[in-house]
């Protein structure tokens, strides 16, 4: 399973420019910056510490094989020797028990 990149549609930030900078303050008014003394903000990102224990989990998970492959050779093998049974009695009772869950 290939990893989500969240970042992919970011683009970086424009470097340069002339020597007036415009900023938006909290408020969300806009104010120039003299010549001088241009107004520079540092981006910063905080992740939370839910957000780092999700990413701890999805690298835990990328290593996790898809399926049991032991358990499934011993499927293809019971199969292919004839002595896998199929217990309709149990799959009736999952199946009646995932209604009931579900309702």
């Amino acid at each position: 399973m290939d990893p989500i990149d969240n970042n992919a549609n970011i683009k970086p930030s424009r470097t340069g420019g002339d020597a007036r900078t415009s900023t938006v303050d909290q408020a969300g008014r806009s104010s120039q910056a003299s010549a001088g003394k241009p107004v520079v903000e540092a981006d910063a990102v905080t992740i939370t510490r839910m957000a780092e224990d999700m990413l701890q989990l999805e690298t835990q998970l990328a290593s996790v094989p898809d399926a049991n492959m032991e358990r499934v050779e011993q499927l293809r093998a019971a199969i292919s020797d004839g002595s896998y049974r199929v217990d309709l009695e149990r799959i009736v009772s999952n199946l009646l028990q995932a209604e009931q869950d579900l309702s």
